[in-house]
């Protein structure tokens, strides 16, 4: 351990950068600063570190349960750099994808291809943008590809979690979906739960990690930052001194009202940010994940009920559903697990109802889809876990889109301020990459390459000063 590093184990007050949040973005800034053998401290809100990743563990179940994000996208090379060195396993998704048509189940196994005749008549670079629902409109494609744009219709709101009348067309055109790109259609898991990225990230910040600490207000000037604290119970915590600070709070976070449960007062306030906050949604999301006695959608007696023996190794399940538009299961892991999915705007009308109720629709929707009697899914069902991160002040919201007029608000979030704060987390990726584990880490190790810079040329000019 080097000077600096002992006088940070005794004094937590003072720090060269103070990250706030120990999500993805956050802990990828932390470790790179340490890595650098750069004073930090991160401080969480929650009393846990992961941000919106969030992985249950019940000792009745086979699988890790994630409740927020699930998913390895594309080719994602920040983590599978991460699942390497951590020496953690995962797993490419196989299987088959299907649908309901009617009231029959067939095979998808054309789905990238359908929603790629859509997608790739997007035009990146129309003036005025337009929304994804002004888009559909003009029925591009013509009556040839009206299932096509119903499909690309779900997968927007779904994946995207976005309002179909807000989302930018320039945004989706440019990173919107992946095309005939084999790679970036990839999905893929962390078989031991996604929560074992965050552990490595964090593990060699020890308690640097300051959990269940509330930023309330952050003062800054060039050079100083100030950042307030409190308890969960409201009691005050004694205040952070800075040379910078890296915000990596949700835009719901951002764009929240002082006073409001979880919202960050900055003084002066964030007025450069303020046209990129403009044009950011936080999209809403339900999923459900239910435990069965049995995976009967694999079992004998179901393939004679469906007439095909062929959904053992079923993925994912699409459906026309008012509630839940979509299903997976573990596949090509086997468990009793399927999980219920609607995002969009949907998703928020359906939260703001009970979690039994919640529950007991997800049930009817699947019994519907593959039909069976809703009392015998249910006499099935386990267990069933979700979070609400809609109303989770923490996030308020799933994660982000772009909204009309928003193709580069991305990145002006991303621009630091005055060389002091720096922004990261999955809403200030550039690269099309909003919504993603591995384009919050980028961003996260984007920002400390930023602040490292800062600070080098800050001190640089400090001994100049010094010097004359």
């Amino acid at each position: 351990m080097n000077a600096h590093d002992s006088k940070l184990k005794t004094d937590y007050l003072h720090t060269d950068v103070a990250v706030i949040g120990a999500g993805a973005a956050g802990l990828a800034a932390a470790r790179a600063l340490h890595d650098q053998n750069i004073g930090v401290v991160v401080l969480e809100a929650r009393d846990r570190i992961g941000g919106r990743i969030l992985t249950h563990r019940d000792p009745s179940t086979p699988v890790p349960i994630e409740l927020g994000a699930e998913f390895i996208h594309g080719s994602a090379p920040e983590l599978e750099d991460i699942v390497r060195k951590a020496s953690l396993a995962a797993v490419d998704i196989s299987g088959r994808r299907w649908q309901i048509v009617g009231e029959r189940l067939r095979p998808a196994d054309d789905f990238w291809e359908r929603l790629d005749r859509v997608m790739r008549r997007l035009d990146e670079k129309r003036t005025p943008d337009r929304s994804f629902e002004s888009f559909l409109s003009k029925k591009p494609g013509g009556r040839r590809l009206a299932h096509d744009r119903r499909l690309a219709l779900r997968y927007v709101e779904g994946f995207h979690a976005a309002d179909p009348a807000r989302v930018s067309e320039r945004a989706l055109a440019e990173g919107g979906s992946p095309g005939d790109d084999v790679r970036e259609r990839r999905i893929g898991r962390v078989l031991d739960g996604y929560d074992r990225v965050v552990e490595w990230l964090a593990a060699p910040l020890g308690d640097r990690v300051r959990l269940s600490a509330i930023v309330t207000r952050v003062r800054w000037a060039p050079g100083n930052v100030s950042i307030e604290l409190r308890h969960p119970d409201g009691r005050s915590r004694p205040s952070i001194n800075a040379r910078a600070a890296i915000i990596t709070v949700p835009v719901g976070v951002l764009q929240a009202t002082t006073g409001e449960a979880g919202a960050i007062e900055f003084n002066p306030e964030l007025r450069a940010k303020r046209p990129a906050l403009d044009h950011i949604a936080m999209g809403s999301v339900v999923r459900i994940a239910l435990r069965f006695s049995e995976s009967f959608w694999s079992s004998e007696w179901f393939a004679k009920h469906a007439k095909t023996e062929e959904l053992d190794t079923l993925s994912f399940l699409h459906t026309n559903d008012e509630h839940f538009q979509s299903w997976w299961s573990t596949y090509p892991v086997r468990a009793p697990i399927l999980v219920g999915w609607h995002g969009g705007p949907g998703a928020g009308v359906l939260l703001q109802l009970a979690q039994e109720e919640i529950e007991d629709r997800a049930i009817n929707s699947l019994a519907r889809h593959v039909a069976l009697p809703p009392r015998k899914v249910r006499g099935m069902v386990e267990a069933a876990w979700l979070h609400d991160w809609e109303h989770d002040p923490f996030s308020r919201g799933a994660y982000s889109y772009q909204t009309v007029g928003g193709v580069d608000a991305p990145a002006a979030l991303a621009r630091p301020l005055r060389g002091t704060l720096f922004f990261a987390g999955e809403a200030a990726d550039p690269e099309g990459r909003t919504g993603t584990v591995h384009g919050a880490i980028a961003t996260g190790r984007r920002a400390a390459e930023e602040v490292e810079r800062s600070l080098t040329t800050r001190s640089s000019a400090s001994r100049r000063g010094a010097s004359d």
